[in-house]
């Protein structure tokens, strides 16, 4: 995950470091170390990971599960354009108004 991090914060990160693994599962506990001011709060280093996830060989990263200073994210990206949300709301309308 060294290279995830240093792609992702490159000014500020300085290492990784792995403290456990959990028996009999994929679990793992690391620590990660940056060295500026403008160190990434917790989302900024679960988006990093989910963000990597699909890049990642040899484990898998499961983005529902990765907690950050015991803060746990979705997992699920919540991006849309204004154009699909304008279908969407268009959409719904339409339907809405068939009743």
């Amino acid at each position: 995950l060294t290279p995830v991090f240093q792609k992702a914060f490159p000014s500020s990160f300085k290492s990784l470091d792995v403290v456990s693994f959990r028996n009999g599962s994929i679990i793992n506990v690391i620590d990660v170390s940056f060295g500026s001011t403008s160190a990434p709060n917790s989302t900024q280093i679960a988006n990093a990971l989910i963000n990597a996830a699909s890049t990642v060989v040899g484990f898998d990263i499961e983005g529902s599960s990765i907690g950050v200073n015991g803060i746990f994210s979705s997992g699920v990206r919540q991006e849309i354009s204004l154009v699909t949300a304008s279908c969407l709301c268009l959409l719904s309308w339409i339907l809405s108004n068939q009743q």
